[in-house]
């Protein structure tokens, strides 16, 4: 599949695919684990090594993510296990709250 995508989108296209696998699965994640509701909300800027870089949309929301980080880690790697082009294993979660939405990063 790496191939295929080299071939037809260039030499970054697997690893953006794989990003975009732990951005979906993130998603998905604290949604079912509530922690994405009303204002409060977060997502993977990105992925260094096996740790996921989460911005979080308020303090007090940052720190639940903290004090549940090694399930989430453990829950998103379940979640992307068997889904095309998802070849990231995150181990680490490094939470920071963002600065106001003043950032996109896709």
């Amino acid at each position: 599949m790496q191939r295929a995508l080299v071939a037809c989108m260039g030499p970054g296209a697997a690893e953006q695919l794989a990003l975009a696998q732990v951005r979906l699965a993130w998603a998905e994640v604290v949604t079912e684990a509530r922690l994405q509701r009303g204002p409060l909300s977060s997502r993977v800027m990105r992925v260094t090594g096996s740790t996921a870089h989460v911005e979080a949309s308020d303090s007090m929301l940052a720190q639940e993510l903290n004090l549940r980080r090694e399930a989430l880690a453990w829950t998103l790697n379940e979640r992307m296990k068997g889904r095309p082009g998802a070849t990231i294993v995150v181990r680490e979660l490094a939470v920071s709250v963002g600065r106001g939405g003043t950032e996109r990063s896709l």
